[in-house]
Formats: C-alpha cells, sequence, structure tokens
C-alpha cells in the first residue's frame, strides 16, 4: 500500500467511526454498554479518556514487575501515563483517590481513614513535557504510598484518576499490598481430564501464624493469568484440610484453558521495519502498518511477554518523554465467520475491552488504527458476543503447551472483619 492508498485508508475507518457514532443507539444485538461488559466479566483496569495513552502501572524499579508490594515495607508501585492531545482537546491535570477492594475488587464497607492516612485526594504533580516529538504529549509519574499518603491495610486497591478541570474519572487501575503470613506452594500438573486446552494447578497453603476456623469460610484463593483478573479462578474448595495447612488439588477444579502465545510487533524504530511491521510512512505524522494477522488454529511457539508492552525507542536516553507517538494499523482477517465483536486485547489496552480498540469490518478485514508509543508490544483478539462475553480463544485457538504467568492470591477474613486481608502471593510458570 502506497502514502496515497494509506491515507484514503485513514479517512475511510474515520468515516466509518462516525457513522458507528450515528447508528450506535440503532445497534440491537451488540448494543452492550462497554462499563458494563468489563464489569461483569471482572476487567479490574479501565481508561475512559481517549487522551490518555501508555498506562502502566508496575512495582517500582521494574516495569514488568506485578504492582505488589509488601505491607509497611519502603515498596513503592509506580503509575505512568500519557496525555496526547487531540485535534479540539485541551491541556489538563489529574488528580487520585484510593480505595480498597475486597478479594473479588468489589467495593467494602470501609471508610477511607479506616485504610489509609492523609490526604484522600492528592494531584499528581510530577509532569514532564515530551521532547523533540512530532506529537507533542505530557509524561505522568505517581509513586504510591508517597509524602500525601500511606496505606495501613493489605488487600487490594484501586487507583481513581480524574480530570481536574471536568472531575471526570479517567483512568482506573488496580494494585496489591500483601502482608506474609501465610506461605504458598503451587505447580502445574497434568489435568486429570484429557484436553489439547487445559493447564491445572495444585496449591498448598501453610499458615502457622494465622488463626483459621474454618478454610473454607476464612480462606480465599484466586489464580490470575497474565497480570489480569479474566480469566481467573477464584474461591476455590479445599481438598485436604490439616491444623496448619489446606490443599486445594480437587481434579475438577484449578483448571485453566491455555490459550496461545501472544502476537507481537516491534517499533522501537521508525527507520526500518521491525517485527510485524510490514511498512511505515511519515506524512506529518508517524504511520505504521504492521502485517496482517489471520485467525490461528495451531500453537505459537514463540516467546512473548505475556501480553505486555515495553517503551523503547532508537537513539533515545529517556524514551518515556523522547519516544514518538505512531499511528498503528491493525488489520484481521478470520479464517471463518466470528459472531461478535473484535477487540484487540493486552496491555495497550489496559487489560479491558474499549471501544478505541474495537476492529471495523472494511474492505475484506477487520482494521483499527490506534495511536502507540515508540516499542515493543504484545497483543490478541478478543471476541464480545451478543451477551457481552468476552472470548479469549476463538481468534487465538487454544492450547495446553501455552507458556503462562499464573498469580495465587490467599486471602484472610474472619467473621468479625470488615476486609480480606491478603496474606501470601506466589507467581508460577507453567
Amino acid at each position: 500500500m502506497n502514502k496515497s492508498g494509506y491515507n484514503q485508508l485513514v479517512l475511510r475507518i474515520g468515516k466509518l467511526l462516525f457513522v458507528m457514532l450515528l447508528t450506535l443507539a440503532n445497534r440491537t444485538a451488540y448494543s452492550q454498554d462497554i462499563q458494563t461488559v468489563n464489569a461483569k466479566a471482572g476487567f479490574k483496569d479501565f481508561c475512559f479518556s481517549d487522551k490518555i495513552n501508555s498506562v502502566q502501572l508496575f512495582k517500582t524499579g521494574d516495569r514488568f514487575a506485578d504492582p505488589v508490594i509488601r505491607l509497611n515495607s519502603d515498596e513503592t508501585v509506580t503509575l505512568i501515563f500519557d496525555e496526547l492531545i487531540h485535534d479540539d482537546d485541551i491541556e489538563d491535570d489529574y488528580y487520585y483517590t484510593i480505595e480498597h477492594r475486597d478479594a473479588n475488587w468489589q467495593e467494602e464497607n470501609l471508610i477511607v481513614s479506616d485504610y489509609m492516612s492523609g490526604f484522600p485526594e492528592n494531584y499528581i504533580d510530577n509532569v514532564e513535557q515530551s521532547q523533540g516529538t512530532v506529537r507533542s504529549y505530557r509524561n505522568f509519574t505517581l509513586t504510591l504510598p508517597n509524602k500525601d499518603m500511606s496505606l495501613k491495610l493489605s488487600g487490594n486497591y484501586l487507583i481513581k484518576v480524574f480530570e481536574r478541570n471536568s472531575g471526570k474519572l479517567a483512568l482506573v487501575k488496580g494494585f496489591s499490598i500483601v502482608e506474609p503470613l501465610a506461605a504458598i506452594s503451587a505447580s502445574t500438573i497434568a489435568p486429570a481430564m484429557e484436553s489439547p486446552c487445559m493447564q491445572q494447578f495444585s496449591v498448598k497453603v501453610t499458615y502457622p501464624l494465622l488463626k483459621v476456623v474454618d478454610a473454607y469460610r476464612n480462606l480465599k484463593i484466586r489464580i490470575e493469568r497474565n497480570f489480569t483478573a479474566v480469566p481467573g479462578v477464584e474461591n476455590l474448595s479445599p481438598s485436604f484440610v490439616l491444623p496448619n495447612s489446606t490443599e486445594y488439588a480437587r481434579p475438577d477444579r484449578n483448571i485453566f484453558n491455555g490459550g496461545n502465545e501472544y502476537r507481537a510487533f516491534d517499533i522501537r524504530s521508525l527507520v526500518y521495519n521491525g517485527q510485524g511491521v510490514a511498512r511505515h510512512s511519515f506524512e506529518g505524522v508517524h504511520r505504521v502498518e504492521l502485517v496482517q494477522d489471520e485467525e490461528r488454529s495451531e500453537y505459537l511457539s514463540a516467546r512473548d511477554i505475556n501480553g505486555k508492552y515495553m517503551i523503547a525507542a532508537d537513539n533515545s536516553t529517556n524514551p518515556d518523554i523522547q519516544a514518538e507517538y505512531v499511528d498503528v494499523l491493525f488489520s484481521f482477517v478470520p479464517k471463518k465467520s466470528l459472531e461478535g465483536r473484535i477487540f484487540l486485547f493486552g496491555e495497550l489496552t489496559n487489560w479491558s475491552v474499549s471501544n478505541r480498540y474495537e476492529m471495523l469490518y472494511l474492505d475484506g478485514s477487520y482494521k483499527c488504527i490506534v495511536p502507540l508509543k515508540q516499542g515493543f508490544y504484545n497483543y490478541q483478539y478478543v471476541i464480545l458476543d451478543k451477551n457481552g462475553n468476552p472470548d479469549m480463544y476463538a481468534a487465538e485457538g487454544c492450547f495446553y503447551e501455552t507458556e503462562n504467568v499464573y498469580n495465587v492470591y490467599v486471602y484472610y477474613r474472619l467473621p468479625e472483619h470488615r476486609y480480606d486481608r491478603l496474606t501470601a502471593l506466589q507467581r508460577v510458570k507453567n
């Protein structure tokens, strides 16, 4: 595709988006509200503002680390995001609040002073302007806990970021604080049911420091795959209980679909075509067209970073403010008819389904253009059916050989407690 053809394609997709907005009220089978879809599916992270891009939350010092820290330690988590201004947008300031959540990321009966010391609302004042980039943007960084607030309890927390001018919610991200009062021994096992797709776990929790009266009610075990709450296994039933330990190894439980390895592309260079890149161009903005994707029915034997991405740019010493934003064209051709709406998925979509990442059918394939910062990216395609259920495997396939990262969480709560304490966490690779 030459530059002229590429520009015409961008224009057609823009017109198609406009038409979809005008006809949104008349959609029937696929009219589900995206926020309802995400809440129903259990996605805890979401970006509400189209101005917010390149959102990452991690344990400070390692961008690939889970956003999990120990209670009453010097450890912190770091939230980074960009404000990328579009044609009629204006720059904004942002403030944040913190909420404690239960083991399933639902609201708890706590007031702010129960779990936090300091100010309940604080501005994000660590802001840097982009340097030497074609598109101007501002890079925001927030570290928690900080001088304005400290956190008293273990468990799950949500960071809610709001626009100062409008007060609208712009961004939600989740992190956890653990108090190590229990120990986990977890391993992958061959599923009792023969399947070319399944992966299964055996979990043993030891807790000599906890008063466990009823392991069925006092302990909650949650297993998450590849940094996201979906697909997850929660509220497991014990298979064997001893005075100071409990095992979870029932043959019909702790089972995950293995999925497939993530797809990948590399846009660190704007001179050479990196992995997954078909062509690039520049006419006022940087544009990249990726190699056309197809539906996968076979296992992809390739190393990935389990859906994450890494911001990086050739010849850049500080890519957070020096990397360029690139209009990336995704295109996908299913081998058979897929019933439902097709979305991009991964850390680049904040581990959730969003209209801004929906693939639109045009000229024989599904397409989507997304402004992304230079770097190395993983992604997959998710199908949303007419009932609002995300299918992670229809476009990608499902295989037991897939290498995944699993997090095992142990929550503890007695009847007199008002919140779920996170008492252990372990990462397991199958």
